[in-house]
């Protein structure tokens, strides 16, 4: 599995305290140390880094004026990555598996995990798929579908079908019977965070 996953952020004006707190709220806290194993790299440029580039740090500065990818569409997005899947691999970064925040994204709190589609019979293709979740969902996802512990069909509403947008509608798990302080402590380091990150005026 490689490290770190890339962001592309869509919209065309993002806020920086919006896409602050949405880069908080992807991290894992209820497996991994936060920042120490963020995996999530924020991708901007088309260009080759001339250093393989480590995790996001935040804050992060507005990106508005630099981003190659404002108004980019998945489909877009897709082609970029399958077209540099060998700078992907130079950044340290999954051609397979990616993230995705849009407009809609920040005005619902959600983004889209993307997978690039694979098939028995020809193995990896060009073709991908999207599921649109909640931030904080992002990273469970997208962890299991690299490490090939889950199927993209069992985090999306399958009878919903394929939305509009492209996306698959996300489908939460059943509540479990099992003690829940895991995910609580988990929830409890992630207000933490994001009240230091309130705090120091760089989230909303």
């Amino acid at each position: 599995m490689l490290k770190n996953y890339g962001v592309f952020v869509t919209a065309a004006k993002p806020q920086p305290k919006a896409l602050n707190r949405a880069f908080l709220l992807i991290q894992d806290f209820e497996h991994a140390d936060y920042p120490e194993d963020s995996h999530w790299t924020l991708i901007t440029s088309k260009e080759a880094p001339s250093d393989v580039p480590p995790a996001t740090v935040l804050p992060i500065p507005d990106i508005s004026d630099n981003n190659a990818f404002t108004l980019s569409s998945m489909a877009e997005i897709n082609t970029f990555i399958r077209e540099n899947e060998d700078l992907m691999t130079k950044m340290g970064v999954s051609s397979s598996d990616w993230l995705i925040i849009d407009q809609k994204g920040f005005e619902t709190s959600t983004c889209l995990v993307c997978e690039q589609i694979y098939k028995l019979e020809v193995g990896r293709t060009r073709e991908f798929r999207a599921c649109r979740l909640p931030y904080e969902e992002a990273s469970s996802m997208i962890v299991n579908l690299d490490m090939a512990n889950m199927d993209f069909e069992d985090f999306v509403d399958e009878d919903a079908g394929e939305q509009e947008d492209g996306s698959w509608m996300w489908m939460s798990f059943p509540p479990s019977t099992k003690d829940t302080e895991e995910e609580s402590e988990g929830e409890a380091k992630r207000e933490v965070a994001l009240k230091e990150l309130r705090d120091g005026g760089y989230a909303d």
